[in-house]
């Protein structure tokens, strides 16, 4: 009988005992909306990654709505962002009737910082910096940019969950999506700078109400005109079983990025990625011996959406490797044995040219 071939996904969910524990004594609970479990999951995860003025939303891309908000984004406004990120970075900007100015990516796939410099005017009201993958390559240098030029920057965290750096940006947007290192299910953290933004954030999650007041007094008038954004305790409940695991899950994707880095291979927090020529058929050769890469963001500027397609020529380096990014696995199921095999299965891919 032959031997079943053991599947790697790009990404699989992580969830611990904990959070089974947790979900099934919330679900039992009759308290299933925002509640303690929310109070206690916003503590820990500050305490857990040394960040303040945390407050939880129902999605990273809730987190990045906000931040606009509160950066006071509005029609015409330009925002400098990355061409290669998730769509959810900048659909909100066209919610809001802002000029997207897209930046170019470089090859590690951040945004390139010298392309931003080129690319600020009077207008421009922020910057986003997106960690692709969890990569913090450009932050410092977009921290600096955007205290001398007096620019809002806002940090697009949503993959960055295990690296060294990050939160140190005016609004830095956490994903907690099912795929993410750290997940709730599907949720969200926003954390802000400063402490009048952060409150404001807290009543914008939840209509424009001050949550805690309105329970005390029942209706309070509202001034400001909110959103449905907040968390409820049944993500509160996944996301602190499996923050319990923090720890044990960087160390994992550490040993990964060491492995990976011993193959010539860059590897970030949430995956691997390598520049490859015959991206497509080594993506089928990898598949063929049950190991799934994948490419999973695109260039936004082709989309309809924001405008596109847009003619080659405007951002050459993404023009350069759209054939040949190649993401790979580095969830809590790929081993460091994982790791050698699928190095192998690409050296034999071009070994055999």
């Amino acid at each position: 009988m032959q031997k079943r071939m053991k599947q790697i996904k790009l990404f699989k969910p992580y969830v611990s005992w904990r959070a089974v524990w947790n979900t099934v004594h919330v679900l039992r609970s009759g308290q299933l909306a925002e509640g303690p479990q929310v109070k206690a999951f916003e503590k820990e995860f500050g305490d857990a990654f040394n960040v303040k003025n945390v407050a939880t939303v129902n999605s990273g891309t809730a987190a990045l709505e906000l931040a606009y908000e509160l950066a006071g984004i509005g029609e015409g406004d330009e925002v400098i962002t990355p061409v290669l990120t998730c769509t959810a970075t900048n659909l909100p900007l066209l919610h809001r009737k802002a000029t997207i100015v897209f930046a170019d990516t470089a090859h590690d796939l951040n945004i390139d910082i010298k392309d931003v410099r080129k690319k600020i005017t009077p207008r421009t009201k922020a910057i986003v910096f997106v960690h692709f993958g969890g990569n913090n390559r450009g932050l410092k240098e977009l921290l600096e940019l955007a205290k001398q030029k007096n620019i809002i920057l806002i940090e697009d965290a949503a993959q960055a969950i295990g690296s060294s750096f990050w939160g140190k940006a005016d609004f830095t947007c956490v994903s907690l999506q099912a795929i993410k290192a750290l997940t709730s299910g599907d949720g969200g953290v926003l954390i802000c700078k400063d402490d009048v933004m952060h409150q404001k954030a807290r009543r914008l999650r939840w209509f424009g109400y001050d949550r805690e007041l309105k329970q005390k007094l029942g209706d309070t008038d509202l001034l400001e005109a909110g959103y449905k954004y907040h968390m409820n305790d049944i993500s509160a409940a996944i996301g602190r079983g499996n923050l319990a695991d923090i720890n044990k899950i960087i160390t994992h994707q550490q040993k990964l990025m060491v492995e990976y880095k011993e193959f010539g291979i860059t590897a970030h927090p949430w995956f691997a990625c390598m520049l490859v020529p015959r991206r497509e058929e080594l993506r089928a050769h990898l598949k063929e011996r049950g190991v799934e890469g994948g490419v999973y963001h695109y260039r936004n500027d082709q989309y309809a959406v924001f405008g596109g397609p847009v003619k080659p020529g405007k951002f050459p380096i993404m023009d350069e490797i759209e054939d040949q990014y190649l993401l790979l696995p580095m969830h809590m199921e790929v081993t460091v044995a994982d790791v050698r095999m699928i190095a192998s299965i690409i050296k034999e891919f071009y070994d055999r040219e």
